[in-house]
C-alpha cells in the first residue's frame, strides 16, 4: 500500500475505490519518474474513502463492537493499528458516509487481531510485539 492515506471505504457491490490508482498517500519508492497517485478519487470516477488517515495508522483490522459492551460505546467500532500502538474507538454517522469522531486509545504494542466475546463482554487484542493478547473489559 502506500505511504499514509489508510482509507476506511463503505464496501458496496459494483464500486470502484481506486485503488492503485486513487489514494491521498504517495508511493514509497517513486522510480522512473512514476506520476504518483491521484489525489482526488471522484474527479477519476472513484468512490471518495469514508475516511483517510494521514499519517497512516497501518490498519490490520475494523470491528462493529456490539451495544451490550458499554453505554458508553453505542453504535462504535474498534479499529486496529499497527503503527503508533493505538487502538481507534471510531463512531460514523447513520449512513455510514462520514465519521463523527474517532478516539486514540494508547495500548503500547501493535495490533494484529481484533475479537469480541459477546459472552463475556470482552475484547481481546492480539498484541504483535509482546506476543500477548490484551484484554479490555467494560466496568460500568
Amino acid at each position: 500500500g502506500p505511504k499514509g492515506g489508510d482509507e476506511i471505504n463503505f464496501i458496496q457491490k459494483g464500486q470502484n475505490y481506486g485503488w492503485d490508482i486513487a489514494s491521498y498517500g504517495k508511493k514509497y519508492k517513486n522510480k522512473n519518474n512514476e506520476v504518483d497517485y491521484k489525489q482526488s478519487h471522484e474527479d477519476y470516477g472513484f468512490k471518495e474513502p469514508i475516511f483517510s488517515f494521514i499519517p497512516a495508522i497501518g490498519i490490520s483490522e475494523i470491528i462493529k463492537l456490539p451495544n451490550n459492551f458499554s453505554n458508553l460505546w453505542k453504535d462504535n467500532f474498534l479499529v486496529a493499528s499497527l503503527n503508533g500502538k493505538y487502538l481507534y474507538r471510531v463512531k460514523f454517522d447513520e449512513t455510514y458516509n462520514k465519521i463523527i469522531y474517532y478516539e486514540p486509545i494508547y495500548i503500547g504494542d501493535r495490533i494484529r487481531d481484533l475479537m469480541y466475546n459477546n459472552e463475556k463482554k470482552k475484547i481481546y487484542l492480539a498484541l504483535e510485539l509482546e506476543g500477548a493478547i490484551g484484554i479490555i473489559s467494560n466496568i460500568e
